[in-house]
């Protein structure tokens, strides 16, 4: 999830959307290049806070890079994570906090899609993502 390429394919794959039911499709499809997060890593402390699904993140910094890994029980889910780990893969932390995360998700049509519910959950994953 680290390729620039891939990320471009993802937001283009999104912005062609031209329905909810497109949208949903598109994320689904996405959600199944999300590697699978083994049990030992589904923890209480890897879990985002306030989802309406079970989502688990988690963030590792090497030389003031950032790498994520993320999983969810619902697979809606697995392809919002996969959209918003595509935007900030191999980031710097300032990097990603100068970021307005939020706007380009709302440039790939997902805001509209996603319930109220949903909302809070991926605001809770793009706070863990700003401040961890």
């Amino acid at each position: 999830m680290n390729n620039s390429n891939q990320t471009l394919t993802i937001k283009e794959q999104l912005q062609a959307c031209r329905s909810k039911e497109e949208t949903f499709k598109t994320l689904v499809t996405l959600s199944k290049i999300l590697p699978r997060l083994s049990s030992e890593k589904k923890t209480e402390e890897n879990k985002v806070k306030g989802c309406e699904s079970a989502v688990w993140l988690i963030i590792e910094e090497s030389n003031g890079i950032r790498h994520f890994n993320a999983d969810s029980d619902a697979k809606l889910m697995r392809g919002v994570l996969v959209t918003i780990l595509s935007l900030v893969e191999g980031k710097s932390i300032a990097d990603i906090q100068k970021m307005n995360l939020k706007s380009e998700l709302t440039e790939l049509n997902l805001t509209s899609y996603l319930t109220s519910s949903r909302t809070n959950g991926v605001l809770a994953i793009l706070e863990k993502i700003t401040s961890h």
